[in-house]
């Protein structure tokens, strides 16, 4: 009696498992090919509603195996109804449960991650299971050979659902061989760098870098290396390189085959015309080789004279393994330093000409890139040496290069009096010169300090009629001091930098202006944007303000919503035959106008009939138009873009089902996206953020004779950094639609922790962006017609 008794329970907690692991793989298998994307979301919604990590969905699965379990030889009957054989069956059941709960967690966890990658799995398994399972059931189990054949079917079956799961599960053994490239590096660095500093602040840097090859993708982007200097700043030589074996040997780099040429081209070179860049080409490279060089560079001449500062910083997207900076410091000098961020030590050794310090630096792990991140500069582990004493110190040696470079002379003053003729406010004679600037200089882009920091002088610059921003900058200094308005030089890190280094640095590329009496910033590179609109990502950013008395610093003013509105007003006509076309009007300010701007240059070049078609390509509904827009150097605002659309594709008559609705044809991007970015799950960095406002105007006005479309829910979203409404109405024959986003953030940095609250309000967004006409004849669904 206790045999069968056992075998019945551990039949029954290993059948029941699998058969039910078996039918849930078959409905994931279902749902993924019919409505797979409903599926995932269904499981987004619920992890963020209940904030659930992965790992917290497999326990919940693994607790319901083991309900399941003990639950099994009591529900199904299959063993005798004596309290001792009940007894015996259920401690069978929980024998088997060790077996049965991880099995079942794995094949929750399969269902959840895996059910669109079901190609990467054997789907017969299961199914065999499933099979065995119904067929063991449905012949009663009158005999104990039955029940035998069930366990040891349902045990094998099990097995294969072990198996088939944990290929599927993020991080699992399994996962590395269906995508070793998805959690790991291609390769790692072990870095290290010896500089030693002369009294004179001079100083020489011998760097060691060895790269190991894990996986052949790694051989095409890192057999060939390029390492850059500027031959007027500094010297390069490569002291040795070479590709190393596994068993020690090393092939060397042939000399002849290391190129040396210029790094610049087109104007940029006239800037950085002693800009060089050595190649080297590694040979006979495997999986499993180390690439070697080492190379010694030495100063010979300095931005900065009588300072040093040397600023390392360690991307957590680098695959760093190591990183040594030994730096011999002389007894004549003291430097500070800061040490941000984990994983970075200092240790230091007296020398009988100095000290010796060593830092040193090893990683908590690595991780990609996140989109629409702030700068590595800001986020990551930060090593910063200066000798500078403070921000004032760092400005006054930038403004040692820079001051009287905007002299007036007799030049200089007509130039300005023909600009402003019959202008007579200053605010009106400064937007005048800024506008000139933009329109007749071209913009150069080297970044400062990459060719030097003294501009080249206004006169220059007016025979060139281009330069880079220090020559902007000195230019129109020049022009608006002829006409006595004031000017301070601000010097600004561009791209993703938000935060300055934690000691005083050069660490600067770009240089603007600030016209005090206006309170205005104005990049006159900026070619696009009118004066006091400051392209987009200078918002929200520290700047140095150098002048005679040195420098100070500062904060540029974030971004107001009410400074930057796009508002697209679409009119599209549906004709008897379903011909679609229209035309879409945009009026634009602040950093939308600067974008329009430029895409009516862009127009120029292109052709105003084929941007047109390229635009209504990329937007998903191919068809043929044509572009009118004001002139790119018009500054004027609200800024003029209209264009015109009709689509290849017609609506099939008579109307029915749900379609897509016209968007007509915008060149920005729809309500939201471009002002708060991608959505990135579990954010580990703070992301960039915008404020602006955004308004969609949609009329649809349908011919005599077609069916009108169903109501539409308007939709309401009141988030605490932005807002949405949608509203929809049927105006005789016209549907009109009225959306308005607006983007309150208070600056330009949000912090990750926001990315979690942002999550389900924008996805509301995005479901109000694809709202679908529905005409009678359609039943619409949860995920059609309605917001």
């Amino acid at each position: 009696m206790f045999m069968p008794s056992l075998t019945a329970g551990l039949w029954a907690s290993f059948s029941l498992v699998a058969w039910i692991c078996a039918s849930v793989n078959q409905a994931a298998y279902v749902v993924s090919h019919s409505a797979g994307e409903r599926f995932k979301e269904t499981w987004i919604v619920l992890v963020s509603c209940f904030k659930l990590d992965k790992r917290t969905l497999i326990a919940l699965r693994q607790i319901v195996g083991i309900g399941v379990s003990l639950w099994a030889p009591l529900r199904l009957r299959i063993v005798s109804s004596s309290r001792s054989d009940l007894r015996l069956g259920l401690t069978a059941a929980i024998l088997g449960l060790a077996l049965t709960a991880p099995i079942f967690g794995a094949c929750g966890a399969w269902v959840v991650y895996g059910a669109h990658d079901r190609i990467a799995c054997n789907e017969r398994g299961p199914m065999i299971v499933a099979c065995i399972a119904v067929l063991a059931e449905e012949s009663g189990m009158a005999s104990i050979s039955k029940r035998s054949l069930g366990l040891v079917a349902s045990t094998i079956g099990a097995c294969i659902l072990l198996a088939l799961p944990l290929q599927a599960q993020p991080g699992g053994g399994g996962q590395a061989a269906i995508d070793s490239d998805r959690n790991s590096p291609s390769h790692t660095r072990i870095l290290e760098a010896h500089v030693v500093l002369q009294p004179d602040l001079s100083f020489a840097v011998t760097s060691t870098v060895r790269l190991k090859i894990l996986r052949e993708s790694a051989i095409r982007t890192l057999g060939q290396q390029s390492l850059s200097y500027i031959e007027s700043l500094e010297t390069l030589d490569v002291v040795e390189a070479y590709t190393e074996k596994p068993d020690g040997r090393k092939l060397p780099v042939d000399p002849a085959k290391i190129l040396t040429r210029d790094a610049a081209t087109g104007l940029n070179a006239i800037y950085l015309r002693d800009a060089k860049v050595k190649t080297l080409f590694f040979p006979d490279i495997e999986i499993g080789d180390t690439l070697v060089w080492v190379s010694k560079s030495r100063q010979v001449d300095t931005h900065f004279p009588g300072y040093f500062f040397y600023d390392v910083v360690f991307p957590r997207s680098v695959p760093i393994d190591t990183y040594r900076l030994i730096v011999d410091e002389p007894n004549s000098v003291r430097f500070r330093f800061s040490l941000r961020g984990q994983g970075l030590s200092h240790k230091i050794a007296e020398m009988d000409t100095g000290r010796r310090h060593m830092f040193d630096f090893k990683p908590t792990g690595w991780e990609a890139d996140e989109a629409n991140a702030v700068s590595t500069l800001d986020r990551d582990p930060r090593l910063t040496i200066s000798t500078f004493k403070d921000w004032s110190d760092v400005g006054a040696s930038y403004w040692a290069k820079m001051k009287d470079r905007d002299a007036v002379d007799g030049r200089i003053q007509t130039l300005a009096d023909e600009i402003t003729k019959g202008i007579g406010e200053k605010r009106a004679q400064a937007e005048a010169i800024d506008a000139w600037i933009k329109k007749n200089i071209r913009y150069v882009h080297v970044f400062l300090g990459s060719a030097g920091t003294t501009p080249n002088p206004p006169l220059t610059v007016l025979s060139n009629k281009f330069g880079d921003c220090k020559d902007h900058a000195a230019l129109m200094g020049a022009l608006l001091k002829a006409k006595g308005i004031a000017s301070e030089q601000v010097l600004m890190s561009t791209g993703s930098i938000y935060r300055l280094p934690d000691l005083p640095i050069p660490p600067f590329d770009h240089v603007i202006l600030y016209l005090p009496e206006f309170d205005v910033y104005n990049d006159p590179t900026a070619s696009f944007s009118r004066f006091g609109t400051l392209p987009e990502g200078f918002h929200d950013k520290p700047v140095l303000h150098i002048s005679n008395a040195g420098g100070r610093l500062a904060r540029m003013p974030p971004m107001r919503a009410e400074d930057h509105v796009s508002v697209a007003k679409t009119k599209v006509s549906i004709g008897s035959d379903g011909t679609v076309k229209g035309t879409t009007q945009q009026l634009e300010t602040g950093i939308f106008a600067a974008y329009a701007r430029l895409t009516a240059s862009q127009i120029q070049e292109h052709g105003r009939e084929k941007a047109a078609e390229m635009v209504l390509r990329n937007l998903g509904n191919p068809g043929v138009g044509v572009f009118e827009a004001t002139a790119p150097f018009d500054f004027s605002e609200p800024y003029k873009f209209q264009g015109e659309f009709s689509l290849y594709q017609k609506l099939p008559t008579p109307l029915d089902g749900a379609h897509d609705m016209p968007i007509g044809i915008p060149i920005d991007w729809r309500l939201g996206i471009g002002l708060l970015g991608p959505r990135i799950e579990g954010r580990k960095s703070d992301f960039i953020c915008f404020a602006g406002k955004q308004v969609e105007e949609i009329e649809v006005t349908f011919a005599p004779g077609l069916a009108l479309p169903r109501a539409i829910r308007d939709t309401n979203i009141d988030h605490k950094i932005f807002k949405l409404q949608s509203h929809y109405a049927i105006n005789g024959r016209t549907l009109a639609v009225h959306r308005e986003f607006t983007s309150n953030v208070a600056g330009q940095v949000c912090a990750k922790e926001i990315e979690a609250e942002l999550t389900v309000p924008m996805e509301r967004v995005l479901r109000s962006l694809r709202t679908q006409m529905t005409f009678p004849g359609f039943t619409p669904n949860d995920d059609a017609a309605q917001p």
